[in-house]
């Protein structure tokens, strides 16, 4: 019994890891971070990415190699952000960064649908049938709270960073997670630009 449980907890340590890669766009220490807090169920954060999710991408992480992480920052009266975040994790661990990106899109896009229900589930069992996920895994992990360490480690880092909204994005200095500069809300590509300077991005010639 005490191996089963063992081999439970190590193959879990894997699917957080594999979940943590999945959100996690960069990992070079010699470049800033950018930290997105987000809830799944905030109207702002869904009008952020339709509007300017992909220039983030493209512009920053893609076009200049900045580190970008997504974390999750549950704001109360929303009720079904965390079930919300357990589906995009478990999508990740499962399948990684495209499942991961699919679910997020599906759950920002068709927010509406779920984030008022007692039990948003069904609906997210078929957004996972949509991105092809394994239906039997993608259950499991979300009636076992499988991906509930690593929602419970960006509420912590929330608290610590003292953030206190969503979408919130954090700068952080290379090597850093000091969480000195930020700020909230659906913003323009030129503040992302503001803020990266501020961190010392791009370095001095």
């Amino acid at each position: 019994m005490e191996s089963g449980i063992q081999q439970l907890a190590e193959a879990d340590a894997l699917l957080l890891q594999r979940a943590d890669a999945a959100r996690t766009y960069g990992d070079d220490d010699r470049v800033p971070t950018i930290d997105e807090f987000v809830d799944f169920a905030c109207p702002d954060c869904s009008v952020f990415h339709a509007e300017r999710g992909d220039s983030l991408i493209n512009r920053f992480v893609i076009g200049a190699g900045v580190n970008y992480r997504v974390r999750m920052y549950l704001i109360p009266r929303l009720m079904r952000g965390y079930q919300a975040a357990e589906a995009a994790y478990a999508a990740g661990a499962l399948e990684g960064r495209s499942a991961f990106e699919g679910m997020m899109r599906l759950l920002l896009e068709h927010q509406e649908e779920w984030r008022y229900l007692l039990d948003p589930t069904p609906h997210f069992e078929e957004y996972a049938r949509y991105l092809e996920l394994p239906l039997d895994r993608f259950r499991e992990l979300l009636e076992r709270d499988a991906m509930a360490p690593l929602i419970l480690s960006d509420i912590r880092m929330a608290q610590a960073m003292g953030v206190t909204g969503a979408p919130t994005f954090v700068f952080n200095r290379p090597g850093e997670l000091t969480g000195e500069h930020s700020f909230y809300g659906n913003q323009p590509m030129s503040l992302f630009a503001d803020y990266l300077e501020r961190v010392g991005f791009p370095p001095p010639r």
